[in-house]
């Protein structure tokens, strides 16, 4: 029995580690903007349909982002609903993130 112990306290340990945030959880809760930016990036080269609803997500995840330069270039629009305002500083804010647009 001794000699098992610490097997299974290491598996234990492993099982543990292993419950962390899905990929979901992640890209929902997003605060550097990463998924605003990859939203972004999709907006860009997509089509009108495709491109405003990926620009919207961008949108909603910029407005919830920790960085300063992604939240700043979004504002909420009159029905409340988060919109960029400046493309440039959004693209600006992603590319220091690394991103990179063409």
């Amino acid at each position: 029995m001794k000699k098992i112990l610490p097997l299974l306290a290491v598996l234990a340990l492993a099982l543990c580690s292993c419950a962390g945030p899905s990929i979901d959880e992640l890209r929902e809760q997003d605060p550097e903007g990463h998924t605003a930016c990859i939203h972004f990036g999709g907006g860009l080269i997509s089509p009108e349909g495709a491109g405003a609803l990926n620009m919207k997500k961008a949108a909603d995840h910029g407005a919830a982002a920790s960085t300063t330069e992604i939240s700043a270039a979004v504002a909420t629009d009159e029905s409340g609903a988060p919109k960029i305002t400046d493309l440039d500083a959004f693209q600006k804010a992603c590319e220091a993130q690394g991103f990179e647009f063409e």
